[in-house]
């Protein structure tokens, strides 16, 4: 068949007409009068949380107003945060009017759809510092948001910094993080230290039961390849002033303080500090017994006197 070529000057022009056409009807498709704002909403308080007008009316066919003014009040930021619960959804108020698990999922279930998970690792700073990443639990140990949340972390921001019991012993007896990390679901909370834990810079000066004994971690992990548990097992406990708390001698006789010092350096540093796998703790006694000048050396380097004493040495 032939084709003119006015003809096909025609066909051409109205393709060109259609494409611009579907183009326009395609820009003007969404309206925010009819169904509100096409780019999400994102609260950061009391957590972070998006919401879509587009999805709950365009797609699932709400109207504006089955949700304004009864449920949330047309005008933003009324509704106190305080009151913007999940235990006040699950009693049917402001998103639990729907997500009941009738209507729409529950809102205990499909966290996801609404809670967003940083990349970043949250990072705990009591009762110690402390690295947690969702990301790593949720997507590579496939792990959903209620296999912790409410059963095992409450939904509540700085439960471990304000929970007396969030505490190793309570991970050992199963509780927290000692759910899974048992030894058979993951790797015991007694072990692996640094997959949360991140050993501490800053040097340590004890004042019990000797005064000015500097510690270092980073010497010990780092040059020396010890692990946590070499040390955080046996020798010296995670608890608060494990050290601190051996009473100091109070007789002058200098044999039985000679005694009591060679008890004290047996139990704990000692125990590699014997001249065979550390220098022994009898020999390089400056190294660690810094005195009054090295004392006064780190308060230099650190500021505030005593910004290293037994407060800091709380693990």
């Amino acid at each position: 068949m032939t084709i003119f070529p006015l003809t096909r000057i025609g066909v051409l022009a109205f393709s060109f007409f259609l494409l611009v056409s579907s183009r326009g009807f395609a820009a003007q498709a969404y309206d925010e009068d009819a169904y509100g704002p096409e780019d999400s909403i994102t609260w950061n308080t009391p957590v972070q949380a998006s919401f879509s007008h587009k999805v709950h009316t365009m797609e699932a066919g709400l109207e504006c107003a089955d949700c304004h003014d009864d449920l949330f009040p047309q005008e933003a930021n009324t509704t106190d945060p305080k009151d913007f619960t999940m235990k006040a959804m699950a009693d049917g108020l402001f998103c639990g009017a729907c997500h009941d698990g009738d209507s729409a999922f529950a809102t205990d279930t499909s966290c996801g759809s609404c809670h967003t998970m940083s990349a970043e690792s949250v990072t705990w700073k009591k009762p110690t510092e402390v690295n947690f990443n969702h990301k790593a639990h949720v997507e590579e140990f496939e792990l959903s948001c209620t296999s912790c949340h409410d059963k095992v972390f409450p939904m509540k921001k700085n439960i471990a910094a304000t929970r007396a019991d969030f505490t190793m012993s309570a991970f050992k007896n199963g509780k927290y993080c000692g759910t899974c990390h048992n030894g058979d679901d993951a790797f015991d909370s007694s072990t692996q230290c640094e997959s949360c834990h991140v050993p501490p810079e800053r040097k340590i000066v004890f004042s019990q039961p000797v005064k000015s004994v500097v510690f270092e971690h980073k010497i010990h992990v780092d040059k020396a390849q010890l692990s946590c548990e070499s040390c955080h097992k046996e020798v010296f406990i995670m608890g608060k002033k494990t050290v601190e708390d051996e009473k100091p001698i109070s007789s002058e006789n200098p044999a039985e303080k000679r005694k009591y010092l060679e008890t004290i350096h047996a139990r704990y540093c000692g125990t590699c500090h014997d001249s065979s796998q550390a220098f022994g703790y009898l020999t390089r006694c400056t190294v660690c017994h810094i005195g009054v000048k090295g004392l006064a050396a780190i308060n230099g380097e650190t500021g505030k006197n005593g910004s290293h004493e037994n407060k800091k040495h709380e693990k």
